[in-house]
Formats: structure tokens, C-alpha cells, sequence
């Protein structure tokens, strides 16, 4: 109901008017934080160098974009459109700077660009689909980046918010990636770790897969990596998955699964998509600079043999 009282602008198939060139410097001088509410984004709405990303899982969820989107948006289906390839036989790895040059590019975002990046859905969204993008914004040397907490969910259930259709068509523009190794932790340092202890292993995944019950198909074994704590994306997002809880709330998660939000950790999952998810909370919202994500996370590390893989007992 509440959709039929929005300002509605019919849109058609149109080329995205944000413009991904040099950012105003009105809006340059603002902090560039980690989340941005609604209001933030509609007082920002147009402006230029702003390039708004709707984040949704796939290409088939087009039509629910076109229905009814943030005016100027552009919609990214993430496992379609180029954010992850196959690595050395690892699957859903970051691509080359070259590719995902391309690909960051091909959606209007330069390296002067605003970006906010939404978890897309009317009702329900993937808020680590929108993480793992974001970092890899912020790998490639994307700094302005932030995420609309709350999503398109949040955007749509307020009357006084603008509502367009149609398809949205981004005018490409040059991306040169400045790779930032100290985002990404290797297999290798992984496996150092279980030596030296220097960070905390922060399993971002269902307690049923820590716990060794099921696990995902791209996984050679089931559990975890050795010394890891449990930390599932669920208990840091809000139920519909389009945003992050309050400070409180994302401490009292990490105190239960005894994590610290001041020392060093890497953060794991199946394939660096959930770990985004952990990385962005902790690295992110909550500062903690010591943070990177594993990103061939256990589909590369228990298809080696050689690297122990134990049940876990996870706290939630």
C-alpha cells in the first residue's frame, strides 16, 4: 500500500544521470563513513560523482529492480556480473586487477567516484553480497564507498522517499585498481597462524557448518579450520538482511562468540562471501584496522590434505 503514495518516476530504459566523474567538493569534504542511512542518501540524491549500486544477488532479479528502485541507481546482480571468478581451480575468488577494473568501471564507479552500494530487495536482501562487493571496492582502492544500512527495504517503506522503474543502463567510465594486499589474508599466512596464534580465525558461517553437520558443496571436508570462533552473518544483521545492528548489539554478538573487536584476525567462510560480511563489521564499523579476509576461505583450504579441518563447537 504505502508504494502507491511514493513520488513514482516512470523512467523507461534510461543511461543512469549520476555521474561517476570528479566528486563535488561540497560533498568531497564529508567523512566517508562505513554506513549511511536513508536520509543521508536522499539528501544526497543527484548530486554529482554519486553513483548509487543496488546490490541483488543475481541478473534474474532484474524485474524486481525495475519495479522499483532508488532514482538514478544501478542494479549489479552479484554472482552474474563479474565479482568473482575461479582462481587456480578455487571458485568465487577475486578476479584480476584488470577484470575487475573492468568490471568496478563498467558501472559508472571512477576512482573519484561516491559510491553507495544498497542491499536490494523490497522485503528481504543479501547484505554480504553488498559487503563483499564493498571490499572489493575498498582492495581495488575504492575509499568512498559506503553501504545505505537498511536497504532498498528501509528506502521503500518510507512514503516521503522517491521511487523509480525501468531499467537503468550505467555510462562506463575508467577504473584503475591500486590493490591493497593488507585486506586479504593468503593460504599460506592461514596456515602460519595455527603456529603462532598472531590473529583470531573468525568463521563467518552457519553454526551447523562450523559444527561439521553439512557443508557446502565447493567444500572438500566438513568443520572448521583449527582455533577458529564462530561468528555467523546472522547474528550481526538485522533479520531482513539488509543491514547491521547497533554498536551494542554487534559487541554483545562478539563478546558470545569471544572475539575481540581490537586484535588482529582474519575472518573465513566457504568462499569469502559470508566472511565479507564479519570483515566489514569488525574492520569497518567497529575499526579494527588488524582485519582481513581469507578469501579462498575453506573451499581452498580443505581441499589440501596436508591442512586440518576439526568439528566445531560454535556459541550460537
Amino acid at each position: 500500500m504505502f508504494k502507491k503514495l511514493k513520488t513514482v518516476l516512470l523512467t523507461g530504459i534510461c543511461v543512469a544521470s549520476i555521474s561517476g566523474g570528479a566528486v563535488p567538493a561540497a560533498l568531497a569534504q564529508e567523512p566517508v563513513t562505513p554506513l549511511v542511512t536513508p536520509a543521508w542518501v536522499l539528501a544526497h540524491l543527484h548530486q554529482p560523482g554519486l553513483v548509487i549500486l543496488e546490490v541483488y544477488d543475481n541478473d534474474t532479479q532484474q524485474p524486481a529492480f525495475q519495479s522499483s528502485h532508488i532514482p538514478g541507481a544501478v542494479f549489479t546482480g552479484f554472482l552474474d556480473d563479474g565479482w568473482r571468478v575461479t582462481r587456480d581451480n578455487i571458485p568465487q575468488m577475486l578476479p584480476p586487477d584488470d577484470m575487475i577494473g573492468k568490471v568496478i568501471g563498467g558501472f559508472g564507479i571512477s576512482n573519484a567516484s561516491r559510491v553507495v552500494l544498497v542491499p536490494g530487495g523490497a522485503t528481504a536482501g543479501d547484505f554480504n553480497a553488498t559487503t563483499r562487493i564493498y571490499w572489493t571496492l575498498r582492495i581495488e582502492g575504492q575509499e568512498n564507498v559506503s553501504i545505505m544500512n537498511g536497504g532498498d527495504h528501509a528506502w521503500l517503506a518510507n512514503p516521503a522517499d522517491p521511487v523509480a522503474n525501468g531499467a537503468v543502463t550505467p555510462g562506463a567510465v575508467t577504473f584503475t585498481p591500486h590493490y591493497n594486499p593488507a585486506l586479504v589474508a593468503t593460504v599460506t599466512q592461514v596456515a602460519a597462524n595455527l603456529t603462532s596464534h598472531d590473529r583470531q580465525l573468525v568463521d563467518a558461517r552457519p553454526p551447523a557448518q562450523f559444527n561439521g553437520k553439512v557443508k557446502s558443496p565447493v567444500v572438500a571436508r566438513a568443520g572448521t579450520i583449527p582455533g577458529a570462533m564462530n561468528l555467523p552473518t546472522d547474528a550481526l544483521e538485522t533479520p531482513d538482511h539488509e543491514g547491521v545492528l547497533d554498536k551494542p548489539a554487534l559487541l554483545a554478538a562478539l563478546a558470545k562468540a569471544g572475539i575481540s573487536s581490537t586484535k588482529p584476525a582474519f575472518t573465513f567462510c566457504n568462499t569469502g562471501h559470508l566472511a565479507s560480511g564479519d570483515w566489514f563489521v569488525l574492520h569497518e564499523v567497529l575499526n579494527d584496522q588488524q582485519v582481513a579476509l581469507y578469501d579462498g576461505s575453506m573451499a581452498e583450504w580443505a581441499q589440501n590434505p596436508a591442512h586440518p579441518v576439526i568439528i566445531g563447537n560454535s556459541a550460537f
